[in-house]
């Protein structure tokens, strides 16, 4: 019996997508072996390829009616075929020569896209990434020929993801599955690559849902067992109806994997068939598998991490992460800690089933992981990492001498003043991003975030003066939101943008789902179902009617547009209600609200002292400190100087914890202007936590 994990097409190109490495990682614990399979960067790497563009402008030549940015790359095919190969080895950092053609000659054939690339941004160093971008520019131009001309499902980061989108009905996934496109003959092709008698499908996301079928159905012609799993699985196929899933698949796992995988495994190995929850062919729903132990850390094992593409795909910093960098992904905890938003599917419970992983053994992971990839970028996938743990691993980070780049979700709490981001930012932290959801006070109540305005502007604002990138995730849409605060709340975001608080931040509309607290109580939220027939498939995204909130529709377009300008440091002080066509209110929020929550007193640190500086050096009257970027002299007496230097050498993240009130148990007491001394040595790099 042998097992193959493999991530259907298609999810984001630069990096693996963690779910069956995680699961990789659980079954050689348990001392269970397996092969990888991505067969999303196979894929794009077959169709961008010299052979596969060949077999894509074969196709085109075919055809007697072509919209004309088409005609225009088959005219120049033969420059597309010779460039293709150079410019994917760019992206995978091996072509690096080949960037200043990009940038100084008509080295790439231009479509739609490159004619209105903006190199503007990337400045006179900025030449290697200015030609990443270009080069992915130029794939996003081959993508929409091939979405535009032969499947009409393609893109770089999903596959068919209309199809999954809130499926209630079967049919169109069905109707796609029975025919095949250039891109459905690549994916047959590495199906049949796969081995293993027994192989699991990971669907993380809708654009994953189309190409699991499409191998399961293939894979289970030929004999193999398949299982199905993954997140979109988990929040979508809870209470699948539908009989011809089953001509894909053998079996479907809910929650966390491992478990239900691992039992499995051990049926077929011919042990006892009773202690995993799955939906088998038959329909039978098995008792649920004892909680797994929470595995922290994914396992690549034979992934060729070389083939993935360095892509950058917008010029916005904290968005920029997502698509460019070889991240390993790692989680500090499993589940949430907060657990309480009610848009949010906390049943559920990789969200609901909350449990911390321990700093040691998660900086030990760390290592590992940068000794078997060579990577030191680490983004860190929970729901919200625990401002607690976060502290612990900062300094076991800190005093190993581990070197990396993090960065993650987080809550806006008052947990992260400025002391902690400090710390977090000297340990690696470069960016957090964090949901401001609906920017209301009413509102963030009705939703339960435990946050309030002055808190998210004091939180970002401490992330700033640590040199710490800041993304809000932000909601419209909200049940009985009406015009008058969503109006309200892109006020407040523009003040934050202009404020210099946030470097980023994305619009979402609300959706109800129904694992989330108001779908089990709609009327307290003044929200009709309106979906009465149970669908036969997907089943999460639930129709509904706000039955005392604005027309949220008037937004759609309105708050992207004012946001792209805003992170561009445009019409920052313009006024919101100008961005709409019709006549909108004017805002019923101080426009001096955040620089007010700044001038707060923000929340005070007691406890450990930590020096993030070099040794002190102790001098004639006084003593001489040095940071990485800064060097200062403070005078003092001899008694001063050794007791200084003492605090500073106990304070080391190498050493046990030093607790303030121990460090002025020994305090000289003759130190003239204590405050400002003591304030400048905090500013150099002295933090209390």
């Amino acid at each position: 019996m042998s097992l193959t994990l493999v991530l259907p097409p298609l999810t984001q190109l630069n990096t693996p997508y963690p779910a069956i490495s995680y699961l990789a990682q659980d079954l050689r614990l348990h001392g269970i072996t397996c092969q990888q399979r991505d067969l999303g960067i196979e894929m794009v790497l077959c169709l961008f390829s010299r052979e596969g563009l060949t077999e894509v402008f074969e196709t085109l030549a075919e055809r007697d009616e072509l919209p004309e940015p088409a005609w225009r790359a088959l005219s120049l095919r033969a420059q597309h075929i010779n460039v293709i190969e150079p410019v994917i080895g760019l992206l995978q950092g091996r072509q690096s020569t080949i960037a200043a053609r990009i940038l100084e000659t008509s080295y790439l054939p231009s479509g739609p896209r490159m004619l209105r690339a903006d190199l503007s941004s990337f400045g006179v160093m900025g030449g290697l990434d200015a030609a990443r971008y270009l080069a992915t520019v130029y794939l996003a131009d081959l993508a929409d020929l091939i979405t535009s001309c032969i499947d009409e499902g393609f893109a770089l980061s999903r596959y068919q993801a209309h199809l999954a989108t809130s499926a209630q009905s079967f049919d169109p996934i069905w109707q796609r599955l029975g025919q095949c496109t250039i891109v459905d003959r690549h994916l047959d092709e590495l199906c049949d690559t796969i081995g293993g008698d027994l192989v699991g499908l990971s669907v993380p996301f809708p654009g994953n849902l189309y190409g699991a079928l499409r191998l399961g159905r293939r894979l289970k012609q030929r004999g193999a067992y398949v299982i199905l799993g993954g997140g979109y699985i988990n929040t979508e196929l809870r209470d699948v109806q539908e009989p011809r899933l089953w001509e894909c698949v053998d079996a479907i796992t809910y929650d966390d994997g491992e478990g239900p995988l691992r039992a499995i495994l051990e049926f077929h190995g011919g042990g006892d068939d009773n202690r995993h929850r799955t939906t088998t062919i038959e329909g039978r729903h098995k008792a649920e598998v004892a909680r797994p132990a929470f595995t922290s850390t994914p396992y690549y094992g034979e992934l060729n991490l070389d083939h993935y593409l360095q892509t950058i795909d917008t010029l916005n910093p904290a968005h920029r992460l997502w698509a460019d960098g070889r991240w390993n992904k790692l989680t500090l905890a499993h589940g949430c800690y907060w657990k309480k938003c009610t848009f949010c599917d906390i049943s559920l419970d990789y969200i609901g089933h909350y449990e911390s992983g321990e700093a040691v053994a998660l900086v030990d992971s760390i290592e590992t992981l940068i000794e078997e990839t060579g990577q030191r970028g680490f983004h860190f996938v929970d729901e919200a990492a625990p401002p607690k743990l976060l502290r612990a691993l900062a300094i076991e980070l800190l005093r190993r001498g581990t070197k990396v780049s993090f960065w993650g979700n987080i809550r806006f709490e008052k947990s992260y003043d400025v002391d902690l981001c400090r710390l977090l930012a000297a340990a690696g932290l470069i960016a957090v991003t964090g949901g401001l959801e609906v920017a209301n006070e009413r509102l963030l109540q009705r939703i339960d975030k435990g946050v309030n305005i002055e808190q998210v502007a004091q939180c970002a604002s401490a992330f700033r003066d640590a040199g710490v990138m800041v993304h809000a995730y932000l909601m419209y849409g909200f049940p009985t939101q009406t015009e008058q605060e969503t109006i309200d709340s892109m006020e407040l975001v523009r003040q934050l943008f202009d404020a210099g608080l946030i470097n980023s931040a994305f619009w979402h509309r609300f959706v109800l789902t129904r694992h989330a607290p108001i779908f089990r109580s709609p009327g307290a939220y003044g929200v009709e179902i309106t979906g009465k027939r149970a669908p036969v498939f997907a089943a999460n995204d639930v129709p509904h009617k706000d039955l005392a909130g604005g027309n949220h529709d008037v937004f759609d377009s309105v708050l992207p547009q004012a946001l792209d300008s805003w992170l561009q440091g445009r019409d920052l002080r313009r006024s919101v209600q100008t961005w709409f066509d019709a006549p909108m209110p004017a805002s019923n929020e101080p426009r001096d609200r955040i620089r007010q929550a700044l001038s707060e007193p923000a929340h005070k640190a007691r406890g450990r002292l930590i020096w993030l500086g070099g040794e002190p050096i102790e001098v004639e009257e006084g003593v001489v400190l040095h940071t990485l970027n800064a060097e200062s002299f403070i005078a003092c007496n001899a008694d001063e100087r050794a007791w200084l230097c003492q605090l500073l050498e106990m304070a080391s993240p190498h050493e046990k914890a030093l607790l303030l009130g121990d460090a002025m148990h020994g305090y000289p007491g003759r130190w003239p202007d204590f405050e400002s001394r003591w304030s400048e040595v905090r500013e150099l790099g002295l933090l209390l936590l």
